[in-house]
């Protein structure tokens, strides 16, 4: 059964990693369409707190409409939160590796 498709906010990321990039992707699109044309302030929080890089969140805000906007943005949060969690468990495997030597 296909169930609609809800909009998720980028903190929510990590807990959805069951879904496929594109499902994820939709839903994230969603959620920053959204933010896109009613909350602005909050979207320019969200790129700061998840660490996007700015450069790259303002050529996404110089597409020509906020669909095209919202999917690169959207994109961006993505790569930059699987980049959070590979560096992550890369940190930790060290940790651990270090910890057994000891």
């Amino acid at each position: 059964m296909d169930y609609p498709l809800q909009p998720l906010e980028p903190a929510d990321i990590a807990k959805n990693l069951h879904l496929d990039r594109e499902t994820l992707h939709q839903q994230l699109k969603l959620f920053i369409f959204d933010l896109l044309e009613h909350d602005f302030e909050r979207l320019c929080a969200l790129m700061y707190r998840h660490d996007v890089d700015e450069s790259k969140f303002n050529a996404a805000l110089g597409l020509s409409n906020d669909h095209e906007r919202a999917g690169a943005i959207a994109h961006l949060v993505i790569d930059r939160e699987i980049l959070k969690m590979n560096t992550r468990a890369a940190y930790s495997r060290e940790k651990n590796k270090n910890a057994i030597k000891d």
